[in-house]
């Protein structure tokens, strides 16, 4: 799917203009630990931490691929439900596998997630036009959320609404992020299904390991 990778950069170009405005108004940031255990709060501080790191990163000329590789894993990782997302992503199979074997698949979406982003946050240049709206009418049934985030250009009419999708065990953690009704939980499991149905998935998770 040739699609993927623009599909993930438009999340994230769209999660930058959120964190950019943040960050121009709230740095140093709050950390989302110790922020209010409320969504709207959590995807606010989770985005406002995560762009005022990187704002720093870049004021120290020390935006290379390794620092970004690290920032990434201490200031985003954290707050994503890799089990839940991986769950999902598997759907059906997930009841089939030991814990060792969901660890793998939970691996193999880390990495993807890394080699899509860490490029990119690497490179990325500093928006200023840019209005953000966080809808605080979230939707929440029972420990699951949806957040809608709208993001605009001052000069522009039109807005791009993105929507992050949060879980509860012992704080709100994102599992998904949707962009025009595509969600990389989706793709994910478009992804494992077809390759599962080519060659099962018990070859598969080999093929994992061999390439860890």
């Amino acid at each position: 799917m040739k699609f993927v990778p623009n599909i993930l950069k438009a999340f994230l170009i769209n999660l930058s203009f959120i964190g950019i405005i943040f960050a121009s108004e709230n740095c140093p940031s709050i950390s989302p630990i110790i922020a209010k255990d409320n969504p709207t709060i959590q995807v606010e501080a989770i985005i406002n931490d995560v762009v005022c790191s990187f704002i720093e990163l870049q004021s120290q000329n020390n935006g290379t691929l390794a620092s970004t590789l690290n920032l990434t894993k201490k200031k985003i990782l954290p707050y994503i439900d890799l089990e839940y997302s991986t769950e999902l992503a598997l759907g059906d199979f997930w009841d089939q596998l030991e814990l060792r074997e969901r660890k793998i698949f939970e691996r193999d979406i880390k990495n993807s997630l890394i080699n899509e982003y860490v490029g990119i946050l690497a490179d990325l240049a500093i928006w200023e036009d840019i209005k953000v709206s966080v809808d605080e009418d979230y939707i929440q049934n029972e420990n699951i959320a949806r957040i809608n985030v709208s993001v605009s250009l001052k000069s522009e009419k039109d807005s791009t609404s993105v929507t992050l999708k949060l879980i509860r065990k012992n704080r709100w953690k994102i599992y998904d992020l949707e962009y025009q009704s595509i969600s990389i939980v989706d793709i994910e499991k478009m992804g494992y299904n077809s390759k599962i149905k080519r060659q099962g998935i018990k070859k598969l998770i080999q093929k994992m390991l061999e390439k860890s």
